[in-house]
């Protein structure tokens, strides 16, 4: 049982009749979506996302949960349920499945998303996908779960209603309330109104967008406002948004076919979204409009809109290296619109400021989100919440998807629209709460954390690996090198001093003082002293660390090498 992993003194209080959850991402940050449910022998969990690395997290790739407190119970983990094929709920599958090996289930393209994920890492074969249609449900001994369609910035998403023994749990996933969504498939109310009437005991509920007033925009409006925009621009026409967006790439392809534009596309992650799209036939191409990227040389500038990765400013993106000569396809030229359809990340908005400053610099009319309608959110803004807690009605509420201060926003509004307050709790990670006839508590906190994926590495880099890599971009590192006679003790080869990141290699005043501390250190170490090679390295690490951070006020990595000779 989960509950054997805390030592709480709640834990005691613990009913073995009742329903456990747990999130191990997600809950006090945004990304890395993973939630846990236990009743009795039954394990299932909802979403195995990742997150992008902080700026501090130097060298590594991506992060994804810790599951540690899942290992020893794998065996009655009976599948992991995804709400939406985006990477923060189906990223972490390649690094978590192997270690689980259980059912996934989603609907079409959330598991042809996943498919072409777990085939880059040759795990297809192994992995057991189960396509699971809106409206759909699978059972389990204690767990009935419900595919209930809803709007999100990527087709296919979905809600769960969930059955147990101890009540109705309603998991929201990403979501929006869009009456005009360009895929003809709203969001289904009547249904979450339905389960609010039969009573819904607990609501998980995104929390991204609860800081945002009112109703988020709906997706018609972007198609409305892109018919002006193509309109009007006599040039090339340069789009550059989040690939998963498929809904908005068809609407722009089709107003490109009607305004006669041939499509290109740039980028890996737009032409594996469209592939998979078409296989699975989600996306309706007319035909003859999209042509390869090398082609739109031969067009006139007015006949030519080109897809692009880029929008967060990432270094060698399609829309980067445009912006800088680099791109063998394209160059921006005055004439041509450059259109942003996507929100700035938090941490982005420095590299993507440069970006638009590049563009503009190059004569291209550059349009986003502050100064232009370009793009609408997939989350839902306050008022969408608050309508959900209306229309379900639940006993209890916990928020989800968010950082501390979106769940306690979003717990507060729920309590404004009639959940008690005792019954509205704020839950993050590691957080194991109950869920019985008597209400919803906390029973103690379980081990959690976050692994760092650095290349093909799971695991291997560590917070302190992290800190020497801080360490290593503050004040770079010296190398010494000497050779010692191991017989004789004496000095034969060096000492040699390179430095990195330290000082200009040209320097030569500094390191010839350094090497100079190397020699009056070595001449304190009797001949006989000196084939201990630990000591040796520790009293040269000593004197060259105390000369630097006294020139220079630097703190440098030291790392002698001892040649025996």
């Amino acid at each position: 049982m989960l509950t054997d992993q805390i030592s709480s003194e709640l834990a005691a209080d613990s009913n073995p009749e009742g329903l456990r959850l747990l999130p191990l991402g997600g809950l006090g940050e945004i990304g890395m979506n993973l939630m846990v449910l236990e009743y009795d022998d039954e394990i299932f969990i909802i979403d195995c996302g990742l997150m992008f690395p902080e700026p501090y997290m130097l060298g590594v790739d991506i992060v994804i949960p810790d599951i540690s407190a899942l290992l020893a119970e794998k065996e009655r983990v009976k599948g992991i349920i995804l709400t939406h094929g985006h990477e923060d709920h189906i990223g972490a599958l390649p690094f978590i499945l192997p270690q689980l090996k259980v059912p996934v289930y989603g609907t079409e393209l959330t598991i042809a998303m996943v498919s072409r994920r777990l085939e880059e890492h040759q795990l297809l074969d192994q992995s057991e996908l189960c396509v699971i249609k809106a409206g759909e449900t699978i059972s389990s001994n204690n767990f009935s779960i419900e595919f209930i369609p809803v709007v999100h910035s990527i087709p296919q998403g979905v809600a769960l209603a969930i059955t147990t023994p101890v009540g109705l749990i309603v998991h929201s996933g990403d979501f929006k309330i869009d009456y005009t969504p360009l895929d003809g498939q709203p969001t289904d109310l009547n249904r979450l109104a339905q389960l609010g009437s039969e009573g819904v005991d607990l609501l998980l509920s995104d929390s991204t967008n609860v800081e945002s007033a009112g109703y988020s925009a709906s997706e018609a409006e972007v198609k409305k406002a892109f018919a002006g925009l193509f309109s009007e621009s006599s040039g090339r026409i340069i789009i550059t948004l989040f690939s998963s967006n498929l809904n908005r790439i068809q609407e722009i392809i089709r107003l490109a076919h009607e305004q006669g534009r041939k499509v290109a596309v740039l980028g890996r992650s737009l032409h594996n979204n469209l592939l998979i799209s078409q296989e699975i036939a989600l996306l309706q191409i007319p035909p003859d409009t999209l042509i390869d990227i090398e082609e739109i040389k031969s067009l006139p500038a007015n006949e030519v809109l080109v897809i692009t990765t880029g929008s967060q400013g990432e270094p060698f993106s399609g829309l980067s290296l445009m912006a800088s000569n680099k791109s063998k396809w394209i160059s921006v030229e005055p004439g041509d619109t450059v259109i942003f359809s996507s929100r700035f990340i938090p941490g982005n908005e420095k590299a993507i400021s440069h970006l638009l400053n590049r563009l503009s610099r190059l004569g291209a009319r550059v349009l986003y989100r502050q100064i232009a309608f370009t793009h609408v959110s997939g989350h839902a803004y306050r008022d969408e919440l608050g309508l959900l807690l209306n229309l379900v009605k639940p006993r209890h509420f916990i928020p989800i998807h968010g950082e501390y201060r979106h769940l306690d926003q979003h717990a507060r509004l729920a309590v404004e629209r009639g959940v008690a307050a005792e019954k509205a709790l704020i839950v993050t990670d590691g957080d194991l709460v109950e869920l019985d006839e008597t209400g919803l508590r906390r029973l103690g906190r379980v081990e959690h954390g976050k692994v760092l994926i650095d290349g093909k590495g799971v695991g291997e880099i560590d917070f302190a690996t992290l800190h020497d890599r801080r360490h290593l971009s503050h004040n770079g590192m010296v190398m010494i090198v000497v050779g010692i006679n191991e017989s004789t003790g004496e000095i034969v080869y060096g000492p040699e001093i390179t430095t990195k990141g330290l000082i200009a290699d040209e320097n030569e005043t500094i390191l010839d003082e350094a090497r100079s501390v190397v020699d009056a250190a070595l001449a304190q170490i009797p001949l006989v002293e000196r084939s201990d090679w630990i000591e040796v390295k520790a009293i040269l690490r000593r004197a060259v660390k105390k000369y630097f951070r006294t020139t220079l006020n630097k703190k440098p990595i030291i790392l002698p090498v001892i040649i025996e000779l």
